[in-house]
């Protein structure tokens, strides 16, 4: 519905569309106001026709017939404003229409194209990318990014989007892996909770050509073992994270060190730390079986 205006293909068709569909937009408005329930989904095709048509008068006035205009149909007042030039009202209108039903995202996606459009991408990205940009990841919301604004240096990028989300650094750290920033990755893996699987996996991968990596981020994910974190942990994950970082400190020849760290690790009397000793336990007592 929202784009039946680019559907009609061109501005004549989307105003005879837009006389077609304006009086039962008004009578829905009409019966709002009298506070009762209406609805039809001819608002959006209305509304979508009228702006095709360069209608825009009558397009925010149509809207400002109704009591309880949603974000979705104040962004058409805001496109009006754009299309007339006014970046910075069109920008602050919908900022001032943003409530707490509205996700911040919406007011940043608006903005952020509506900067990029005009030319601005300086102030798009400062002021708005990083919100406007969320994927489903966070290597993925890094990449969505890097590609829109290639003119943005990868560790600035990197830096400023782990900022965005204090208490979760340690989130970032399978991106930082992936784009080789080891020194970076090794820091979040400490900063803040990681899921061990995670850990466990990169430090596997890892164990040959970057041992001092391998090991930290294995002491790591022993470390968020014992803190209880991660799910769905089986002994399996407790001993691969020991022995990887034990033959990591081998290859480095530190093994006393990575030793004293794990035994640091273990003293405290928990739950968690008891269960992590008994796991290490039943390695030892098969091993010495095997000799």
């Amino acid at each position: 519905d929202e784009r039946w205006g680019e559907v009609c293909a061109t501005p004549q068709v989307a105003s005879r569309w837009a006389d077609r569909l304006m009086d039962l937009v008004r009578q829905v408005h009409a019966s709002r106001r009298r506070g009762q329930f209406a609805f039809t989904r001819a608002e959006s095709a209305c509304y979508s026709a009228l702006f095709a048509a360069g209608r825009h008068d009558e397009l925010i006035a149509l809207i400002g017939s109704d009591p309880r205009p949603s974000w979705h149909d104040l962004l058409w007042v805001g496109r009006c404003k754009v299309a007339r030039g006014e970046i910075d009202g069109a920008i602050e209108f919908m900022a001032n229409a943003v409530n707490p039903w509205t996700p911040m995202a919406g007011l940043a996606r608006f903005a952020e194209g509506v900067l990029l459009q005009a030319g601005r991408r300086s102030e798009a990205y400062e002021k708005y990318a990083l919100e406007a940009n969320r994927a489903t990841t966070y290597l993925a919301t890094y990449r969505l990014v890097s590609k829109k604004y290639p003119e943005i240096d990868a560790d600035r990028l990197l830096t400023e989007l782990i900022a965005t989300t204090p208490g979760e650094e340690g989130k970032w750290f399978a991106t930082a892996k992936t784009l080789k920033r080891f020194d970076l990755a090794m820091q979040l893996a400490w900063k803040s909770p990681c899921d061990p699987k995670t850990l466990i996996r990169a430090a596997r991968d890892n164990a040959d050509r970057a041992p001092a990596f391998a090991a930290e981020v294995a002491l790591a994910a022993l470390h968020w073992i014992c803190q209880g974190r991660g799910y769905e942990l089986t002994s399996l994950d407790v001993l691969m994270a020991y022995r990887l970082a034990t033959e990591a400190g081998e290859a480095l020849g530190q093994s006393e060190r990575v030793a004293l760290r794990i035994q640091t690790m273990l003293k405290p009397t928990t739950r968690e730390v008891r269960w992590v000793r008994e796991m290490l336990n039943l390695q030892a007592s098969s091993e010495t079986g095997r000799s």
